[in-house]
């Protein structure tokens, strides 16, 4: 049987940890768009991405945070204390959109969500990706990067210093 699904998260709390990536030789965090760094602890927030000449120089503009921590201080007992509000990076989840290699947008699955692999265990399922407007908002960021590779810088959270994406492998 196939059909088409909208997925619904089951609140497992899953996709709220291991939150840190090695990503392309750095250490990544779970991105934070500018308006909701407010919504954490100060102290478990830093910039990740930034554009201009130099990071700390005049005009230099962060245009997102990553949170620093393995996993989410709004998981609060498997649950998300935050759900109706939760960042564009986890409404997306278990999807995720890239701008592949030819411009075109590229759509991935998570297939460690166990909400999706009941999804999939359908035949020939179609899933319907209500969240995108989220997932298009953190894309932005990387056509913005990819636009000017070397003016555009990543944190590194594993060793704290900025990175120029044209010297990340």
């Amino acid at each position: 049987m196939s059909g088409d699904y909208v997925f619904e998260c089951l609140r497992c709390g899953r996709c709220c940890t291991d939150l840190l990536a090695e990503d392309r030789g750095i250490i990544r965090g779970l991105t934070l768009l500018p308006e909701e760094v407010a919504d954490f602890p100060e102290s478990m927030v830093k910039p990740a991405v930034g554009i201009g000449r130099r990071p700390y120089e005049r005009g230099f503009m962060v245009i997102a945070y990553q949170l620093t921590e393995e996993t989410c201080p709004h998981l609060d007992g498997g649950l998300c204390d935050i759900y109706l509000t939760r960042p564009a990076s986890c409404r997306q989840f278990p999807f995720s959109l890239r701008r592949g290699q030819n411009g075109e947008e590229e759509v991935g699955l998570d297939l460690n969500c166990p909400a999706l692999k009941e999804i999939l265990k359908e035949k020939r399922p179609r899933l319907i990706f209500e969240e995108r407007a989220h997932a298009e908002r953190l894309t932005e960021i990387q056509v913005e990067a990819a636009k000017r590779p070397g003016r555009a810088w990543h944190l590194d959270l594993g060793t704290g210093k900025w990175m120029r994406y044209s010297d990340l492998p």
